[in-house]
């Protein structure tokens, strides 16, 4: 029995490859073998990619860096996770189209609103490369846009921890995991496990988002309604 027929993921850089390092294609098949099983079980699957392994505005916020030239090379970073995931998802003969903002179309066509519905109406998996195509939105942006745009039932960022803690976990040995969280509770909080305004847009329109530890057999999980992560709504 599926909770969640519609859904739309954002797997982290990290789920591609090391910070500074290259793909590692078991990572890669790893993150194919989850989309597989959950098109095999009827869900309609969009994705968006992060580029932390290549570039994000945090790890140079505190070097004088030009915060736009830095957003546009983590929008085009998340470039190189798309093309690997394309591949190795045709390679498994899952249908997947991708579709960019503008800043990356002499890659992938960009973003038409007609074109993506009628492959999401097909089954087709659709990744959205590039981020919002401007900078000072995260990918978290991104992907709570798509997930509206999608008609997603629900948004899940599958990460490196587990859910929702009231302190980072990694930090704080007493942190509290939350089950369930309102959207204004991480904005009051300022809880840094997904952008503020990205919970914001979500808030607006009433997109649910789910955080879970990304690991094979996580998503399908989530999507059965019994993974452990954190609903925020």
């Amino acid at each position: 029995m599926l909770t969640y027929k519609k859904i739309l993921i954002k797997f982290s850089g990290e789920a591609f490859g090391d910070k500074g390092g290259a793909i590692q294609v078991s990572r890669v098949n790893t993150v194919v073998a989850e989309i597989k099983a959950l098109r095999d079980l009827g869900v309609k699957v969009g994705i968006v990619c992060g580029g932390g392994n290549i570039s994000r505005w945090k790890d140079n916020a505190d070097k004088n860096a030009d915060r736009v030239t830095v957003d546009y090379k983590g929008m085009k970073g998340t470039l190189t996770n798309v093309i690997a995931l394309e591949k190795a998802l045709k390679k498994a003969k899952v249908k997947v189209s991708v579709s960019a903002s503008f800043a990356l179309a002499g890659k992938y066509p960009a973003f038409d609103y007609k074109k993506v519905k009628k492959n999401w109406d097909k089954g087709e998996v659709i990744i959205f490369a590039g981020g919002t195509g401007y900078p000072f939105f995260s990918t978290d942006m991104s992907a709570v846009l798509y997930s509206l745009i999608l008609q997603a039932d629900l948004f899940i960022k599958a990460t490196k921890v587990d859910g929702v803690y009231s302190a980072d976990p990694t930090k704080t040995k007493n942190a509290k995991k939350f089950a369930t969280i309102p959207y204004q509770r991480i904005l009051e909080k300022n809880l840094a496990i997904i952008d503020g305004p990205a919970v914001c847009l979500a808030r607006d329109n009433n997109l649910k988002i789910k955080v879970i530890k990304w690991e094979l057999g996580n998503v399908v999980k989530t999507v059965q309604g019994k993974s452990s992560g954190t609903i925020i709504s």
